[in-house]
């Protein structure tokens, strides 16, 4: 039996030494691969062109321009985190007689806060933002952010408003941030 398939190994050399290589390996079984066809990649995503910023911006909103800050930052605590008292000026009070009040001016990391002082509270009645650092500006330009978001999109200039326009705010953006907010709200 040895010898019988010994032989036939050496048929099958001779054959393939006589056919050639190739046809030898012709007897194996081929080995099959699929090739996918390549999928087409999708065009890369164009990036969105920057939105131009329109020039001006009015927005009427009560609870936006009622609570610029949120929480409304005090004299205490702009005094207790390094706010310097830059003039106490006295003034006449309107409506109760013969009782003085003061105008405090008050400068807190480059921003400046104008408050009507009377014997018993502070009321707030202007400041000027350019430092949005301090945990009362990133209230404000959350704020102003939300404000041109709803007014359609980045302003160069954005006026916020309440419906009675006793509380205003005017800022300015550069590069699509508040770099300066200007705030009015309303006392007597």
């Amino acid at each position: 039996m040895a010898l019988l398939s010994s032989r036939k190994l050496l048929l099958a050399l001779y054959l393939c030494g006589a056919s050639g290589l190739a046809s030898c390996e012709a007897r194996q079984p081929p080995v099959v691969t699929q090739t996918k066809p390549a999928k087409p990649q999708p065009a890369p995503a164009a990036a969105p062109q920057p939105v131009a910023p329109k020039a001006a911006c009015t927005l009427i909103n009560d609870t936006l321009a009622g609570q610029p800050f949120g929480t409304e930052p005090t004299v205490e605590e702009l005094l207790r985190t390094g706010a310097k008292v830059l003039s106490r000026k006295p003034f006449a009070n309107l409506h109760e007689a013969n009782q003085m009040d003061t105008i405090l001016m008050v400068s807190h990391q480059g921003n400046s806060f104008e408050f009507y002082r009377t014997p018993d509270k502070d009321l707030l009645r202007q400041a000027v933002i350019t430092n949005f650092q301090p945990a009362y500006g990133q209230r404000l330009r959350a704020t102003l952010n939300e404000s041109a978001r709803q007014s359609g999109g980045p302003c160069g200039q954005l006026r916020l408003r309440d419906t009675e326009r006793a509380n205003t705010i005017s800022a300015t953006f550069t590069a699509g941030q508040p770099s300066q907010a200007r705030v009015q709200p309303y006392w007597d």
